[in-house]
């Protein structure tokens, strides 16, 4: 009987224990422990969750900050205008040539300026561009081209036609302008603004001239096959990182294999934008050059007046000229042979002169008589 018992009290101690174990293990699940591996009090897990509340979210990427072209478009004097494409209004600042010189108001050369992928920017690429070309009477139109297109990503590589196609469109608008002579039209474009002046100078016979800042030939329209180019002007930094410079000289080659009329200008230490005096000289260059291949009155104008002195006809000193000297002689010897013609032939306030008057005053000429064939230097 007491085995019995005994056995019975250690079945149940066993029991127990087991049942103490299995509700222990969840409150040991549920306790924090730290680094060290011991359990942490409750004022340190407190500590941690405020930390942990207190920590920032990962900050978002800051949006690019868009810079302020008003200052610049409003030193030029642009108007604003535009035209409708597929819906959408494509606005264009319009700074008119200045023709107030030439004395007529009569049609002049025109250039279309395109920015880059990231807009207008401050607009100091492009508005004082627009002024120096209006200045030699050629009027500028800084074309908002991206206002045609819906996409987010405008200036993404896929969009490339639809953004041509705007351009062609503004071409197409400032051609049927009053004030623009549309066989006398060019195109600037910087960056992204370049590769589109390219392409369109490849293939739009209305672009009679071409800028091309930072830009490079679009590689789809190289395949397509380039057969002319109208006279072109490239601009480029050294030190672009965007564009690589080498992009500028593989340009030069196509230009030659074209037969194109070219200028380039590889500026030393520039970037992907001009500074200082390096943009003073590309915005002379630029204005200089669509000057020269669009035609302007006002550059006539502008230029000194130089005779060539080696097509003037030359009379050797010995020789006389083809004429019959004419002498006070002679004068003398009408009036000595014919006193009342000469009294007649007198001016009205000479009327009352007799013969021997008119004799007499012609006398007056203090001169000495010249002989017939005298040369007259």
């Amino acid at each position: 009987m007491a085995l019995g018992l005994a056995a019975t009290l250690r079945r149940f101690h066993r029991i127990t224990a087991v049942a103490f174990a299995l509700g222990a293990l969840p409150a040991l699940a549920l306790t924090p422990w730290s680094a060290s591996g011991q359990p942490r009090t409750h004022k340190q897990t407190e500590k941690t969750t405020q930390t942990a509340k207190a920590q920032p979210a990962k900050a978002a990427p800051k949006q690019r900050k868009q810079k302020n072209a008003e200052p610049a478009r409003a030193a030029a004097q642009a108007r604003g205008d535009g035209f409708m494409i597929d819906g959408r209004w494509v606005r264009v600042d319009i700074i008119k040539g200045d023709t107030s010189l030439l004395g007529y108001a009569g049609k002049a050369p025109a250039v279309l300026i395109l920015h880059g992928s990231h807009g207008l920017g401050d607009g100091s690429l492009f508005y004082p561009q627009a002024k120096a070309l209006a200045d030699r009477g050629i009027s500028a139109f800084v074309v908002h081209y991206f206002d045609g297109l819906s996409e987010a990503r405008k200036a993404s590589p896929a969009l490339h036609d639809q953004r041509e196609k705007v351009i062609a469109s503004a071409i197409s608008y400032v051609s049927k302008l009053g004030y623009v002579d549309s066989d006398k039209i060019g195109v600037f474009g910087l960056s992204l603004g370049g590769f589109h002046a390219l392409s369109l100078g490849s293939r739009d016979a209305r672009v009679q001239a071409v800028v091309n800042m930072f830009g490079a030939m679009p590689a789809e329209v190289q395949r397509k096959g380039i057969d002319r180019m109208p006279p072109t002007l490239v601009l480029h930094g050294d030190r672009d990182r965007i564009v690589p410079v080498r992009k500028a000289h593989e340009l030069e080659s196509l230009l030659k294999d074209v037969g194109a009329d070219y200028e380039m200008k590889i500026y030393n230490g520039e970037g992907h934008a001009f500074k200082g005096a390096a943009k003073d000289d590309s915005i002379a260059r630029t204005t200089d050059f669509f000057e020269r291949h669009l035609g302007t009155d006002r550059g006539l104008l502008d230029k000194p007046i130089e005779l060539d002195l080696a097509l003037a006809p030359m009379v050797p000193e010995k020789d006389t000229l083809p004429i019959r000297a004419f002498t006070i002689a002679d004068e003398l010897g009408n009036v000595q042979a014919n006193p009342a013609a000469a009294a007649a032939a007198a001016p009205a306030a000479d009327a009352d002169l007799t013969p021997e008057e008119a004799k007499a005053e012609a006398g007056m000429i203090d001169l000495p008589p010249m002989e017939e064939g005298t040369p007259i230097n």
